[in-house]
């Protein structure tokens, strides 16, 4: 992965911390921390997936 991509990715991950962090959660701060915890695993998860289709084209490219 490119740092470029990877740069992209944790500044959308920062920019949705600090959205869930500025709004009101009426479970207080174990919700708020339920909730950063499933966007990271999202990210993640996009980051992943995102990479294995590269891979796949890099595979693709070279056969």
């Amino acid at each position: 992965m490119r740092q470029s991509t990877i740069d992209e990715i944790a500044l959308g991950a920062a920019r949705s911390v600090e959205r869930i962090l500025a709004e009101e959660h009426p479970g207080g701060a174990p919700q708020r921390q339920a909730k950063i915890q499933v966007m990271f695993a999202d990210w993640i998860k996009h980051a992943v997936c995102r990479e294995v289709r590269n891979d796949r084209r890099r595979v693709a490219r070279r056969s």
